[in-house]
């Protein structure tokens, strides 16, 4: 469902439950996007999965020396309207030539792709309700397969759900999940302002090699959001 709101703007809901709104679905998306590329130290080889409102390929556009960038999304009735209804969240990303849009299973797409084929993997997924499509990529066969995917030095950022808005067990095992494939110390959690919402979202963030939040270059993160005023 798509609709108008006074303070949000249009506002795209999935089953019920608001997926993305015009006023503040920047924060989302820059943390989702931005967060993973600058702490790998030069990505150039990006995929996303999810994300049909095609928010994240926007910011995912905007790094250089970009070689291939792949958005898998389920659902083209997603992308179709949000590209007529929402066109503002894409800006453009959808017509950007570097951007290879397929409809299809994103689980099943990491699962044939080669070895270390990606620097980054962004997972821009609607929550993980039971039985649901987006649980199925809360399993440790599909982040197992991300970290096979992922080049030595590669990084990956999930929609880890909103913890208020959940049950604490499916909060704390979609965190599991990631810490079993990329081990604890690999696995960090951060949280950003979604009033849309109505809470806080987490997201969370794994990471290989000398990819590290730590190693951050600070110089190249400021410069990057004074460039495209983040």
């Amino acid at each position: 469902m798509i609709g108008k709101n006074k303070h949000w703007g249009t506002v795209l809901l999935l089953d019920d439950v608001t997926n993305v709104a015009e006023r503040d679905e920047f924060i989302y998306h820059e943390m989702m996007a931005h967060v993973p590329m600058l702490t790998h130290p030069d990505p150039r080889r990006v995929l996303i999965v999810g994300g049909g409102d095609g928010g994240s390929a926007r910011e995912i556009l905007k790094h250089p020396n970009l070689e291939n960038v792949v958005m898998i999304d389920i659902d083209a009735d997603v992308v179709n309207l949000s590209k007529k209804y929402l066109p503002s969240v894409s800006d453009g990303a959808f017509e950007d030539p570097r951007l290879n849009l397929i409809i299809g299973d994103g689980i099943e797409f990491v699962m044939k792709a080669e070895d270390s084929s990606f620097d980054v993997i962004i997972v821009d997924s609607t929550d993980p309700n039971p039985d649901s499509i987006a649980e199925a990529l809360f399993t440790d066969e599909f982040y197992t397969n991300c970290d096979r995917v992922l080049s030595p030095q590669g990084v990956i950022a999930t929609q880890s759900l909103t913890p208020l808005r959940f049950v604490k067990e499916i909060y704390q095992n979609s965190i599991k999940t990631l810490q079993k494939a990329f081990t604890k110390e690999r696995t960090y959690a951060y949280l950003i302002p979604t009033d849309s919402y109505g809470a806080q979202t987490s997201l969370a963030l794994c990471f290989k090699g000398d990819s590290h939040p730590h190693k951050l270059n600070k110089a190249r993160v400021d410069a990057f959001e004074k460039e495209h005023n983040l």
